[in-house]
């Protein structure tokens, strides 16, 4: 540490003085103005050398000038290096720097070093395995306590409910109006939020370690909406009126429901009456008539399927799709993303018969699907807003396809009577 002062001082006495008697001083001694300029100066060209031996004599300076002024422009120019470690260095100078410029300065700086040396990925991976816990990693834990308090409230509210259900069928939405046998109809829109606000978590966390680095170092932009954004871009006028959506709205639906019908015709229209044949709903064990059941059953499938298109688009589009795109360039980590989303829809069917086989045809299309939301995403500036209406409405139209159709065998459609 001598050595780096000895050092030091001999640069900036020759660079700012050329008088012998002035070179022989001490630079931390000196009084005057220009001598602290000098070092002010000195600060801001040892942090853009960035190298070890640049930054050990900046240290010097944050922590033995006697110049308060120097202090604080040293603590300030560690900003510029973006080195993490130095983060402990500015958090003491922080708290224990007499003078209270020096010690905001040297806060500030530690509050970016330690931004910079969190990981978005390693973020990611956390909130992966466990909802929200990226942001523990991000320094950030009572928002990560509301991130797994609610995720864990959902799943036991779910749990709750499956206990007290019985009957209903599952939608699989994603491929055109077809439904399997399922139970605890009330469980599974708790059970989907908690899944889709998990998934939610994933891109939250990803995207502020992002954000707080200033997003640089990246050569696509990383989303930067927020939940409430998202939650309400389904019913907004802006996001309504742009081509993306409303052009790629009904090709998708269409396509849906086509290819639906072109892979397994015997499902489609299998119910015994449409709604349009008269005989009202039954909607969680009470019957209802057409109006009320209609209104009460597009209700369900509002707050079933909203958390799916939030979810899954923050996931795929805002997390995945631009971490692949950084990795292997725009149009590699595009497809990439498509074909993942593709894939992990094949759990979808395993658990009906004949499910590979129907995984096999229905997943090329989903990874169809999947690519024009991602597409949409990278048209409309790498946001989400769009994608997320576009997936909320593809999903609840095909769910209020399928209840129009055969409103006898939905997820609420739960009768209980007499036989006779």
């Amino acid at each position: 540490m001598l050595a780096a002062v000895v050092v030091l001082a001999a640069v900036v006495l020759l660079a700012a003085s050329s008088s012998a008697t002035a070179a022989a001083a001490d630079p931390f001694t000196l009084s005057s103005s220009q001598a602290a300029q000098d070092r002010i100066e000195a600060a801001g060209l040892l942090a853009a050398q960035a190298d070890p031996a640049a930054l050990d004599r900046l240290v010097v300076l944050l922590q033995i000038d006697r110049d308060a002024a120097v202090r604080a422009e040293a603590a300030r120019a560690f900003a510029v290096t973006r080195n993490p470690l130095y983060h402990r260095t500015l958090a003491a100078a922080a708290v224990q720097d007499p003078d209270p410029t020096v010690r905001a300065a040297a806060g500030q700086s530690a509050r970016l070093l330690w931004d910079f040396g969190r990981r978005p990925r390693q973020a990611a991976g956390l909130s992966l395995i466990c909802p929200g816990c990226g942001y523990f990693h991000l320094g950030r834990p009572g928002r990560a306590a509301a991130y797994l308090g609610t995720t864990a409230a959902l799943v036991a509210a779910g749990i709750v409910l499956a206990a007290h259900d019985s009957g209903g069928l599952r939608l699989d939405s994603d491929v055109g109006p077809r439904m399997t046998p399922t139970t605890a109809p009330l469980a599974i829109p708790a059970l989907m939020a908690a899944q889709n606000l998990w998934f939610y978590g994933i891109f939250a966390s990803y995207r502020d370690a992002r954000l707080a680095r200033g997003d640089e170092g990246y050569r696509y932009p990383i989303s930067d909406e927020g939940l409430t954004r998202l939650v309400t871009a389904p019913v907004r006028p802006s996001v309504l009126r742009r081509p993306w959506f409303w052009a790629g709205l009904p090709l998708a639906l269409g396509a849906a429901i086509g290819f639906s019908a072109l892979v397994s015709p015997s499902e489609v229209g299998k119910g015994t009456r449409s709604l349009g044949d008269g005989g009202g709903v039954w909607f969680l064990g009470r019957h209802h008539g057409t109006a009320g059941g209609l209104a009460l059953g597009e209700t369900y499938y509002a707050g079933l399927f909203l958390p799916v298109g939030v979810g899954e688009e923050a996931l795929f589009r805002g997390a995945l799709q631009p971490a692949l795109c950084e990795s292997f360039g725009l149009w590699p980590g595009w497809v990439a993303t498509s074909l993942v989303f593709g894939a992990v829809h094949v759990f979808n069917f395993l658990d009906q018969p004949g499910g590979l086989a129907t995984a096999a045809r229905a997943v090329p299309f989903l990874t169809a699907v999947g690519a024009y939301f991602g597409l949409t995403a990278i048209k409309t500036g790498y946001r989400l807003e769009t994608s997320v209406a576009l997936h909320t409405w593809y999903d609840f139209l095909i769910g209020t396809v399928a209840f129009v159709a055969d409103p006898d065998h939905q997820p609420f459609s739960i009768k209980i009577g007499l036989p006779f």
